[in-house]
């Protein structure tokens, strides 16, 4: 990784996922169900990524759209676990606990022969999980709701993970953009198995969750579609996802700078809650350090 400078492109994306996911919290405060909100962006990511399919290879085979479908399945699983726990815990915890999306991604690589693994990443990769811990701490006033919050939140990231190897090892065959656009175009079309499972239709939804619910479901769509071509263009999914895993830092400084124009108020925690918030942020950022000296 001679050149990292790409390393901008999922710090870009980080801040785009801590804005879009404050928005669609929002919406599912004002009556938006989690899997009405999964199948909006489904299909907006679906919609964003649709033009890539100009660019692949013809003719078109199985073998070229195997491995596009999996990851597809893979996300899909990922965005339904992600949303669940969403409506369940705050975006504050959630942003943060999704960090060990990270670890996942290291040692996914490394058994799936995806990537070679310089040692310092291995130590960024530990740094940004202690780091996400610690920030998505909260008063524990709760510890029923925190629990199943951060076991949703894990078991989203590690299928995050899973996806985000797969396209690193397997997108080079088709192109970064062709391999995008297979992988959420499938994503598109499995939105609709989350139909049957609506507890309400979406002309039951409230006219307040609207505005919030598509400019932070286009927001998440474009951010995962960017991830999508960093990954598949660039590879380095380890070090793609330790500066990304600074989406948690964002999350918390949205909430608790600007949280009130969200109409959040989840930075009503106390000063011991945000000490160790803070010391999260600094150990992710000696992560994402790691990573750029490596480059």
């Amino acid at each position: 990784m001679n050149h990292p400078y790409f390393l901008f492109q999922p710090l870009g994306w980080a801040i785009m996922f801590a804005f879009g996911s404050v928005m669609l919290k929002r919406a599912i405060e004002c009556g938006m169900g989690p899997l009405r909100i999964a199948f909006m962006n489904d299909l907006f990511v679906g919609l964003i990524a649709l033009p890539g399919l100009l660019v692949l290879p013809r003719p078109w085979n199985m073998h070229m759209l195997f491995w596009p479908f999996i990851s597809s399945l893979v996300y899909t699983s990922g965005q339904v676990c992600f949303f669940v726990a969403m409506r369940d815990g705050d975006v504050s915890v959630l942003g943060p606990a999704m960090g060990a999306k990270v670890v996942f991604v290291a040692l996914l690589t490394y058994l799936l022969g995806a990537g070679v693994m310089p040692w310092t990443w291995w130590v960024a990769a530990l740094l940004a999980a202690s780091a996400v811990f610690l920030l998505g701490m909260s008063n524990w006033h709760d510890r029923k709701r925190l629990a199943r919050t951060a076991m949703q939140a894990v078991i989203a990231a590690a299928l995050y993970g899973l996806n985000d190897v797969l396209v690193q090892k397997h997108a080079p065959a088709v192109g970064a953009v062709g391999f995008s656009a297979l992988m959420f175009g499938g994503v598109a079309i499995e939105a609709f198995c989350i139909v049957p499972f609506f507890r309400q239709p979406f002309s039951a939804v409230p006219k307040s969750a609207w505005p919030w619910a598509m400019a932070g479901g286009i927001i998440c769509a474009a951010q995962s579609g960017g991830m999508g071509y960093s990954l598949g263009h660039y590879g380095q999914a380890t070090a793609i996802n330790i500066v990304y895993s600074t989406r948690g830092l964002w999350t918390i400084l949205i909430v608790w700078l600007i949280g009130s124009w969200f109409g959040n108020h989840e930075r009503e925690e106390g000063r011991g809650v945000m000490t160790r918030r803070l010391a999260g942020a600094l150990l992710l950022l000696g992560a994402v350090g790691l990573v750029l000296v490596e480059g």
